[in-house]
């Protein structure tokens, strides 16, 4: 969809500190050949720092760097991909108190790594039918540092190709139809249901395995799967193939419904990977070299869940990487399978 009054006013992203990957491989916690194969070099890890403490911290950087006030904020959207806090506790009303403070409404998602491009569609959704709206604060937080989930080997067993360790850190972005130093060109979304049963496994849906104790070993449980329900791998060649065809079919869509060709990218935003591969596979197939992707701030923080791409884009920002008229391609892909694509233009280069 073609988006023609949608900005990017602010941007920003809470990191903490990295541990390296060295020394977690010292400690045991990862297997030195895999540590060798998939490339990461360092993970950021929050220690008792919340998910939505995260959100909050990069939203109130991101406000102010929009130039915006929260009573100008008039919708708030915030994802995560594990748990927020307590259970008949809402993230979002956090988020919205800590940031702007008002009565705005605050809606959490919880689409996985495609989360923050999913809530900016859906955001100019409502930007665009309510005539006294404007802005919104979209968000995404995660930490994984709980005893149900392993950051280091929670994908072991799933031969992806991709390899992951996972990352803790919070993002925002304010989106404005009244303008901003980044122009959304156009936003698309699909989706591959057909595959959900892949990363629902063979597992019980209720009670859900976490409320019986049961970590959170989704690499496992895919290749448990897999090899239960075809032996010869024929699936894992069909998903791999349809996920190929769908991502790289959607981002032609998104750069032609905006304009743009494979040359016209300077750079992309991505799901996190350690091995160049990934990027090869990801950006080869649509004409952009490798190398316009973000390798070694991936390798560099683990892959972050549903921000990436938040800190993708602000790292690109921040660091001078892209300057004005330049294309950025942000890209995401997530589990059950969930797929999101933006092109983003950048008009000029903000004080931040």
């Amino acid at each position: 969809m073609r988006t023609d009054n949608l900005y990017i006013a602010g941007a920003a992203a809470r990191v903490p500190d990295l541990f390296p990957v060295a020394e977690a491989v010292r400690r045991g916690w990862y297997d030195a050949g895999r540590a060798e194969a998939e490339g990461w070099t360092s993970v950021a890890i929050a220690g008792d720092l919340s998910a939505p403490e995260l959100a909050a911290e990069a939203g109130i950087e991101a406000l102010k760097r929009s130039g915006l006030v929260g009573d100008q904020i008039d919708l708030v959207l915030h994802s995560g991909v594990w748990h927020q806090g307590p259970e008949g506790w809402y993230a979002a009303n956090y988020v919205q108190d800590q940031v702007v403070g008002t009565t705005a409404p605050a809606v959490g998602m919880n689409q996985g790594c495609t989360a923050v491009l999913d809530a900016i569609r859906l955001a100019y959704g409502y930007l665009s039918v309510d005539p006294h709206a404007s802005a919104a604060l979209v968000t995404a937080a995660d930490n994984f540092g709980t005893p149900l989930v392993d950051r280091w080997n929670y994908a072991d067993g799933w031969g992806s190709g991709r390899g992951s360790i996972l990352g803790d850190a919070g993002g925002a972005v304010v989106v404005s139809t009244e303008g901003g130093p980044l122009r959304i060109r156009a936003l698309a979304m699909s989706s591959l249901s057909g595959w959900e049963h892949l990363y629902r496994g063979d597992e019980a849906m209720y009670p859900p395995p976490v409320t019986r104790g049961v970590p959170a070993t989704l690499g496992r449980r895919m290749a448990s799967y897999v090899e239960r329900h075809d032996p010869e791998g024929y699936l894992l060649q069909a998903v791999t193939r349809d996920l190929v065809r769908a991502r790289t079919t959607l981002a032609r869509q998104v750069m032609e419904e905006a304009g743009v060709g494979p040359d016209d990218i300077t750079r992309v935003t991505h799901v996190f990977t350690g091995h160049p591969r990934y990027l090869a596979n990801l950006l080869r197939p649509l004409g952009i070299a490798p190398e316009r992707g973000l390798l070694e701030l991936g390798r560099a923080h683990g892959h972050l869940a549903s921000t990436d791409q938040v800190l993708g884009l602000t790292h690109l920002m921040e660091t001078g990487a892209v300057s004005p008229g330049d294309h950025i391609l942000m890209m995401g892909n997530g589990g059950s399978i969930s797929l999101a694509c933006a092109v983003v233009e950048v008009l000029e280069q903000p004080s931040w």
